[in-house]
Parts: C-alpha cells; sequence; structure tokens
C-alpha cells in the first residue's frame, strides 16, 4: 500500500484539516518536555500540523512525520500562514525511522502508533527508543477501548472498523497492563486514563 491510497490519506483528502486543537494535556507535555530541557522534537504521526504549529510558536525544533502527503500538505499551509519554519517528514511508522539513533530529545505521538498490526506498533516503539538520546522523554497516546459500530478482528487485540470515519484503518486495543509491557524498556514517569477509558497515555524517559 502506498502512502497515497492508504486510509489516512483519503481521510485528510475528504475531511481537510478536521483536527484543529491540540490534545488536552498538550500545554502540560509542552510544559514537561521543557522541564526536561527537550528541544528537539519529534512529532511521530503530525497529521495535518495541530501540535506541529504550536511546537514551533513554543521555539522548539520540531520535526513533523507522518504518511499521509495530504496531511504533510495541510501541515505546510498552516506552517506559511503562521510564518513558522519546520521539517516534515514523509514515512510509515510502522518501518524504520529516516532518522539517526539519537536524533531527539523528546517525542509526541498522539492516537497515532495504535493504527496498526501488533507487528507494526512494536516497530514503532522500537524506533521512539531508538530516536530518542538518553534521558529523552516520550507522551504516547493509544487507543483502550473499541468504538461503537461494526468491525472485524483481523487478529488478538487488533479490529478494522467496517464503516465510519476510519473505516479500514487498524486500531490495536490495548489494555493498561498490555501498554506498560510494551514499553518496559522506558522508566514510567506518569500513566493517565481519559475520555471513560477511550485513551490510555503514557509519560516515558528513556534511561
Amino acid at each position: 500500500m502506498s502512502s497515497t491510497d492508504h486510509p489516512w490519506d483519503e481521510i485528510f483528502k475528504r475531511e481537510g484539516r478536521f483536527f484543529p486543537e491540540p490534545f488536552p494535556r498538550f500545554n502540560e507535555v509542552v510544559q514537561i518536555f521543557k522541564d526536561h530541557s527537550c528541544l528537539e522534537i519529534l512529532d511521530l504521526g503530525c497529521g495535518s500540523g495541530r501540535h506541529l504549529v504550536q511546537f514551533a510558536k513554543e521555539g522548539f525544533k520540531a520535526i513533523g512525520l507522518d504518511i499521509s502527503p495530504t496531511g504533510l500538505n495541510l501541515t505546510q499551509e498552516w506552517v506559511d500562514e503562521e510564518g513558522l519554519e519546520v521539517n516534515l517528514v514523509l514515512a510509515d511508522m510502522r518501518k524504520p525511522l529516516p532518522f539517526r539513533a539519537g536524533s531527539f530529545t523528546g517525542v509526541l505521538s498522539t492516537q497515532v502508533i495504535h493504527h496498526a498490526r501488533i507487528v507494526g506498533v512494536r516497530s514503532a516503539i522500537q524506533e521512539i527508543w531508538r530516536v530518542l538520546v538518553s534521558g529523552g522523554v516520550a507522551f504516547v497516546t493509544v487507543s483502550g477501548r473499541k468504538d461503537e459500530g461494526e468491525f472485524e478482528e483481523i487478529e488478538p487485540g487488533t479490529i478494522v472498523p467496517l464503516s465510519g470515519p476510519e473505516k479500514g484503518l487498524p486500531h490495536h486495543i490495548f489494555s493498561e497492563e498490555a501498554l506498560k509491557e510494551e514499553f518496559q524498556n522506558f522508566h514510567l514517569l506518569d500513566f493517565s486514563v481519559r475520555a471513560e477509558g477511550k485513551v490510555l497515555a503514557v509519560l516515558l524517559r528513556k534511561p
């Protein structure tokens, strides 16, 4: 599957810049990055730019990576409107990322890495580890429960909606225990649950 026919590219073509606001804990995460001297930030799965634009405004050196060319084009338009500068990379998080080891002091990934089979999720987690410096911080959120509607289970814990805006897009659903297990190599700084269990969040530091 090429990036231009990936479900996310179809979503951005159809919906445009449909995530205009940062996620609710964004300001808290910005402060955490500042407190840990995280200046080089990877926005893994940046979409149409809702966090990347804010990172640039806050003075971070931010790079946005996404599988959707349309999403990256929308991000570039937004960045240009704001008169900001960021770097954008077209790549698939399920494969080795095009960065050297230790390229970033911080990684943000909100509601992104669970959009894959478990082998792809684990590859993304390994790459987050690889591209972070020792002492670097990552904030990651994933799905903690299924949405309403019809779906097909394609492997244990991974479903594909058969209708709705994310039709055809894999969702690996995490339990609290499974999420902590997958990130066991990191130091867990914080764990939280929101949206009635729909979103699980981990704040991590690489030893």
